[in-house]
């Protein structure tokens, strides 16, 4: 696509990443992978990119910019909006064709691929297989822990989160559940309240298979219809982490998952209006999955892959993550005190009462467990907090047996 001096500029996207490379330079980057590329710019090409809205041409810009001392050439600036365009960092008719056709190709798929495998943890079966259990050793638990009827597992990074998972897993390897219903965080893309897959999820230790009966039914038995769209499972990782756990620790049984990703209750946690409890769709959605596991005669697992607390400068917080640490924790066993009485409303009224200010990841999978699961009690197994300390940042996790 050409631009002219007088050809109004298209916006930048607004889901794309950003990271300072070094002082003064911006690398743009779209973890979605619409965008193949990887661009760096100067932070104040950065600015005016920011400042086109779809109707300012590069000359209101270049006006813009020598009023605030920092001039730019017209014609340099067109052509990075033009590589810009081209790469489908920025909102126009390439990149819209460019998501129908990555989504009508991925919801083609039949098997979803392992797209975290040989980053967040290895793609060699051996190595991977090392690792798991290197986090099942450093997450024992007592013989006394009964099989779980639902658990709060963790999603950050098994590198960093090994000995949760080890302790939620060393649990639930006594379960002898069929079926496991999977709800995890849509980080990327959101755009329904369920988004269920119909995929087999692929890891390098074997294929996890996709309940599909389970799936259809549920599907039928709404009184309203809810996306057939998968594409939010594409990069999503909160489900895949599972799934690699499942297989290992489950090797040899006949195993089926339901992929769910529940999207956030913002209306109701960080906004602070209305009630999730009188929210008549999601009573729906909850009651229904718990109804299709009894109508179909499964052996039903409940897994809500979630974090706790998200806080720091890597967070959008103006403050140092280890400075709030402790408040964190404070927070953290408040809400874990209200998941062990399986109160799921006290649990997300906490959270209202303070709009989430720390970040909590995983809200609607957890109220959704709670909600669903007809849980009774819980039992902590773990909990931890990974302190970024070169970032500022942290993140709190904990693994959680639930019991009916």
């Amino acid at each position: 696509m050409t631009f002219t001096e007088t050809t109004p500029l298209p916006s930048l996207r607004y889901d794309l990443e950003a990271f300072e490379v070094m002082p003064g330079m911006i690398a743009l980057y779209d973890d979605l992978g619409y965008a193949e590329a990887t661009v760096q710019l100067s932070d104040d090409v950065i600015d005016y990119l920011l400042h086109m809205d779809g109707r300012k041409n590069v000359l209101e810009l270049a006006s813009h910019a020598a009023s605030a001392g920092r001039p730019i050439q017209p014609d340099k600036f067109l052509e990075v909006v033009e590589i810009l365009e081209e790469e489908c960092f920025l909102d126009t008719p390439r990149y819209r064709s460019r998501v129908e056709q990555v989504e009508r190709e991925y919801n083609g798929l039949s098997v979803r691929p392992p797209v975290h495998a040989g980053s967040a943890y290895p793609d060699d079966p051996k190595k991977l297989r090392a690792m798991l259990d290197r986090c099942l050793s450093d997450g024992e638990i007592g013989p006394d822990v009964p099989a779980p009827d639902a658990l709060f597992i963790p999603h950050i990074d098994p590198r960093l989160g090994g000995g949760t998972y080890g302790a939620a897993y060393n649990a639930l390897r006594k379960t002898d559940a069929d079926t496991f219903i999977l709800l995890g965080v849509p980080h990327r893309v959101s755009y329904d309240r369920f988004m269920v897959s119909r995929m087999d999820f692929d890891t390098p230790l074997g294929v996890v298979p996709t309940d599909r009966e389970f799936v259809d039914r549920f599907r039928r038995s709404l009184s309203f219809s809810i996306t057939d769209n998968e594409i939010a499972h594409r990069q999503e990782h909160s489900i895949e982490f599972q799934a690699i756990f499942l297989r290992h620790v489950f090797p040899d049984r006949d195993i089926r998952i339901v992929p769910i990703l529940a999207a956030s209750l913002h209306q109701y946690v960080e906004s602070g209006k209305g009630h999730a409890a009188a929210d008549s769709a999601l009573s729906e959605l909850y009651a229904t999955l718990a109804r299709t596991g009894r109508e179909l005669g499964r052996n039903v697992c409940w897994i809500a892959s979630v974090d706790f607390c998200h806080v720091g400068r890597k967070f959008g917080d103006p403050f140092d993550a280890r400075d709030v640490l402790d408040d964190v924790r404070d927070h953290d066993m408040k809400l874990i005190d209200a998941v062990l009485r399986a109160d799921a409303e006290e649990f997300l009224a906490r959270l209202v009462d303070v709009r989430n200010a720390y970040k909590v990841c995983g809200v609607s999978p957890m109220y959704a467990t709670l909600r669903a699961a007809d849980l009774k009690r819980g039992r902590l197994l773990n909990y931890d907090q990974w302190d970024e300390t070169e970032r500022n940042s942290a993140v709190s996790f904990a693994g959680i047996a639930l019991y009916r």
